[in-house]
């Protein structure tokens, strides 16, 4: 097996082609994560953006782009925006993790949603996750009936009930599946900013970061047939009450950054507007919604099924993120111990 580092620039038209190629190997590589565009995107945003070519018996058999932090150091690609990480590569061979760190010029990379099936990563994982999904296969009555069936016969009507209470208190809805519109995509990043600082901090606010902030902007202009942004939209009357900003590749939409106002909160807009999007699906050709890693409720009421992610780290030597993983496991049993729930109740009573 035969690594080569390159840049995004150098990626030319036979290697991406043969990148599109790979992400046919698994149905988890058709999330636009692993598409070659959401790569080379982030790379015109950060120049420490680096591809790992894999070669096998001569073929190109996987790509791994990522992060050159420094000489001890790689980050998947896009850090924490990537809902799924990780080489875009044949199933056929596993690859050898330590000599792959060795051709990328580091000792460690960590990852936080990491595909299971990638089992050459997943056996240096300290726990496990997942990434809840609504299968739209055979348009929304299907999808309705499997959700029936599987969970929450009356998730719909709930929702329908609400619909026709937002209507008559704040006029008639209309949505939106993909709007162009920049003033709508605007508006929602400024609604996520004033979410992020409410819920989490100034600090966490990850638009005001500016290579994020490119990214998104340079994804939403881009709109594909085979990759793209995709923005959402929800009025009653002349109000925008919820939006959501995503991307798609092929027949897969990840729900990315949703958002709606507060002031809407007892009609359950959030709710409305993803109900909104599964509806409208097949007519867009999308025919699964990734709601992304959580357990938040709504993702387990709208959900059909999951994808099993894990997160760990990669080293060499190998100690180095055994460590931090014993460490890791330490922590959570301690967390789910009487002596971990008697420190939270004290730490809060602090408060």
């Amino acid at each position: 097996m035969k690594f080569s580092q390159i840049i995004a620039a150098e990626l030319d038209t036979a290697l991406l082609m043969q990148w599109e190629q790979l992400q046919s190997v698994s149905p988890v590589y058709g999330s636009p994560y692993y598409h070659p565009h959401y790569s080379q995107i982030i790379a015109a945003a950060r120049p420490d953006v680096r591809v790992l070519v894999i070669e096998d018996a001569g073929q190109v058999t996987g790509f791994l782009p990522y992060h050159k932090i420094n000489r001890l150091r790689a980050d998947v690609i896009g850090g924490g925006l990537t809902d799924y990480q990780g080489p875009v590569c044949s199933f056929q061979n596993s690859l050898p993790v330590g000599e792959l760190l060795k051709a990328m010029g580091v000792a460690y990379m960590g990852f936080n949603h990491m595909p299971q099936e990638r089992s050459d990563f997943s056996a240096y994982a300290w726990s496990h996750s997942r990434s809840l999904t609504l299968n739209l296969e055979g348009g929304f009555a299907a999808y309705a009936q499997r959700l029936n069936d599987k969970r929450d016969a009356s998730l719909f009507k709930k929702i329908e009930t609400n619909e026709r209470k937002l209507a008559k208190k704040c006029g008639a809805l209309s949505f939106t599946m993909n709007s162009a519109s920049k003033a709508e995509f605007e508006a929602l990043l400024s609604g996520k900013s004033a979410q992020f600082i409410r819920t989490l901090g100034a600090g966490h606010d990850i638009f005001a970061t500016t290579w994020i902030r490119e990214v998104v902007h340079h994804i939403f202009s881009h709109n594909g047939p085979d990759f793209g942004g995709i923005l959402s939209s929800l009025y009653a009357g002349d109000k925008m009450v919820a939006a959501h900003f995503g991307m798609r590749c092929g027949k897969v939409m990840h729900y990315w950054f949703p958002w709606y106002d507060t002031d809407y909160a007892e009609f359950s807009p959030g709710l409305i507007l993803l109900a909104f999007c599964a509806r409208e699906a097949q007519a867009h050709q999308i025919e699964l919604i990734d709601l992304g890693r959580g357990e938040q409720a709504y993702k387990q009421r709208f959900a059909t099924g999951f994808i099993p992610l894990c997160e760990g780290a990669a080293s060499v030597p190998a100690v180095i993120s055994q460590t931090q993983g014993a460490y890791f496991s330490a922590r959570m049993r301690l967390k789910e111990s009487s002596l971990g729930k008697v420190f939270r109740t004290w730490k809060n009573a602090k408060k």
